[in-house]
């Protein structure tokens, strides 16, 4: 955004973060053009607004348009726009876009959040751009101006759109869009996302694989069929990797994510007075949502683990930094990961299993035993923070009803 070399009197390039007339700074995308007034026969006062325009031809004519205002009103009308907290819609999404990343001018309102949850909650944002496009110029539209029928709108759209879950957080979204505009930002406007009918959810049976059903499994590797078709032109690709059997036992034994497995080191093993064995490793979710480094977890290494431990080299390998699974790698870790996760998926085809399960469900099926064997303090192996969430996605009814369990040594499936 450039001034011309006489530019109209009283115009200036204004910067909404460094709160600078004819700024330096590189924040391009908030730059606007503004008008200062002078009070005629006011000591010196000025009548000052930040434009709508990024053309600086109709910036000038709005300028010219404030200013006929202020005559009209002996210079009465006051637009306070230097303060930072009259923005339009699409500024206000910038300004959003940056608290989220921690670059907000309040740093001591910055929440740590992280970068996936960045991301869900701009492109919920940017949906409601485009539905409010639809009807409104998005430079002119001043958050103050957003109101029910714009939200009954998008309501409307996010229904064909989204099923229950997603309707919710959506909407949800939104509704922390505008409480930042309001508690952080301090506009005094209406949260017009405060009030909504959400959906009811409901919740799917937690599904869990029986020792007969992750033997199944296991066994068809090498056996059935390893290609898989890919849609469009009639290519394959081979499923079969050579860590995917000691792979899908690592995530049946340990209850890991994905990551937790695929980047699982022998120098994370400890051992403890009494000779108890457990892996402690970064928490690496709630390390990423509070940036920090400090947080980690433990994963008991109980009888059925340690025997796996010891066929994959627990001996030669215990007081090295290798890697458990597949330490001769040449690739990245997300491509193992996306590797397990597909190949589960075929294998479970091919073998014949009926139930619609894939990776996760091997976490699943271990928090479930976890839990008999301990009860509510599995939470604190797991890093749940309550018995609801468990309940709700973690643990079959059916096992439930088992007696609970006080101790650590787990036996997969009960054996």
């Amino acid at each position: 955004m450039k001034l011309p070399k006489n530019p109209h009197k009283g115009m200036k390039i204004y910067c909404h973060k460094c709160k600078r007339d004819n700024p330096t700074c590189n924040h391009y995308d908030i730059h606007r053009y503004k008008v200062k007034i002078h009070v005629v026969g006011g000591d010196g006062r000025k009548r000052t607004k930040v434009l709508n325009s990024k053309n600086y031809n109709d910036a000038v004519k709005e300028a010219i348009d404030f200013e006929n205002e202020l005559k009209a009103t002996n210079y009465e009308k006051v637009v306070i726009e230097e303060a930072g907290n009259d923005y339009s819609i699409l500024d206000a999404v910038v300004q959003y876009q940056r608290y989220l990343s921690g670059q907000h001018k309040y740093a001591h309102k910055i929440k740590k959040v992280s970068v996936e949850y960045q991301k869900e909650c701009m492109r919920y944002c940017k949906f409601f751009l485009d539905s409010l496009h639809e009807v409104r110029d998005l430079m002119a539209t001043r958050v103050v101006e957003v109101n029910q029928n714009d939200v009954a709108r998008f309501y409307l759209w996010a229904e064909k759109h989204y099923g229950a879950k997603s309707f919710n957080k959506c909407m949800g979204a939104l509704k922390a869009f505008f409480a930042f505009l309001i508690d952080v930002e301090e506009i005094m406007m209406k949260n017009q996302f405060a009030v909504y009918e959400s959906k009811s959810v409901v919740m799917k049976d937690v599904t869990t694989l029986t020792k007969e059903e992750f033997q199944t499994i296991i066994d068809s590797i090498g056996v059935v069929n390893p290609f898989q078709l890919l849609g469009g032109k009639g290519e394959r690709k081979n499923m079969y990797k050579p860590y995917l059997v000691h792979g899908f036992k690592l995530f049946l034994l340990t209850g890991g994510r994905r990551e937790d497995v695929v980047e699982l080191r022998w120098s994370d093993m400890l051992i403890t007075i009494e000779g108890v064995k457990f892996f402690k490793i970064a928490n690496k979710k709630v390390n990423r949502i509070r940036r920090t480094e400090e947080y980690n977890k433990y994963v008991p290494i109980n009888d059925d683990l340690f025997e796996l431990l010891l066929e994959m080299g627990y001996e030669a390998k215990k007081n090295t930094d290798d890697y458990i699974l597949f330490p001769e790698r040449n690739v990245k870790a997300k491509t193992i990961m996306d590797a397990l996760s597909k190949s589960f998926s075929h294998y479970v085809k091919e073998s014949g299993v009926k139930k619609d399960i894939s990776l996760k469900n091997l976490r699943k099926t271990y928090i479930t035993w976890m839990h008999r064997a301990i009860g509510k303090n599995t939470g604190l192996l797991t890093s749940h923070s309550s018995e609801k969430v468990l309940k709700d996605h973690y643990i079959d009814s059916a096992v439930l009803s088992a007696v609970e369990e006080a101790t650590l040594k787990i036996r997969m499936f009960g054996e």
